[in-house]
């Protein structure tokens, strides 16, 4: 734990395969506009509530991600930062307007999104985002690998980085704390070198 450092969870907020609802949300129809200016997370979908925490998202890889940071000043949301970081809630779910949909059934059959049941949203008007205890799309959960160019915690902003290697859930990124004159010359007597998991 670095100080200072936010309180920040990656999700993987929607994805394009059929919901417990068989719904299916075209992932590439996602409006987010007027979310990034009222980025809030809410929990459970209560919007009669105040937001626990704000969320930047990004598409990756045809999916709907979103890097949660937690108001840390709020006794409800800390709770549920504590339980999502402990494992206990590890969920999320969207809300959105439908502004263009059309019954699955009603798709060509070669479609392949077609189905006798749910909707085909082709796109959608992203409103909130909120950590749940069970999601309609049971791919939105905690996401592993994900560095978007959102992240408030961003790779780009550690300074003197050495190295960035891959290492199946991880990243790992070994960057100098200090910057010295000859780096080359003095990098074996550089006591602190950090590897970070992210």
């Amino acid at each position: 734990a670095v100080e200072g450092e936010k309180d920040i969870v990656s999700f993987v907020a929607s994805t394009s395969n059929p919901d417990r609802y068989g719904d299916v949300i075209n992932q590439k129809g996602w409006d987010v506009t007027k979310y990034r200016k009222n980025n809030v997370i809410l929990l459970n979908h209560n919007a009669a509530q105040l937001p626990i925490g704000r969320g930047e998202v990004e598409i990756v890889d045809g999916k709907l991600m979103v890097d949660i940071e937690f108001d840390m000043g709020d006794a409800l949301a800390a709770e549920v930062a504590r339980k999502v970081k402990a494992g206990f809630m590890g969920a999320v779910s969207v809300g959105f307007n439908a502004v263009e949909s059309t019954p699955r059934s009603m798709l060509k059959k070669d479609n392949e999104y077609y189905s006798t049941r749910g909707q085909f949203f082709k796109s959608a008007e992203l409103l909130e985002i909120s950590i749940v205890t069970i999601p309609a799309n049971g791919d939105a959960v905690a996401a592993k690998n994900f560095i978007g160019s959102n992240r408030l915690f961003k790779l780009s902003e550690l300074k003197h980085v050495v190295d960035v290697e891959y290492d199946g859930d991880y990243v790992i990124v070994t960057y100098l704390l200090e910057k010295k004159e000859e780096i080359e010359d003095e990098i074996e007597d550089l006591e602190e070198d950090v590897e970070d998991e992210i």
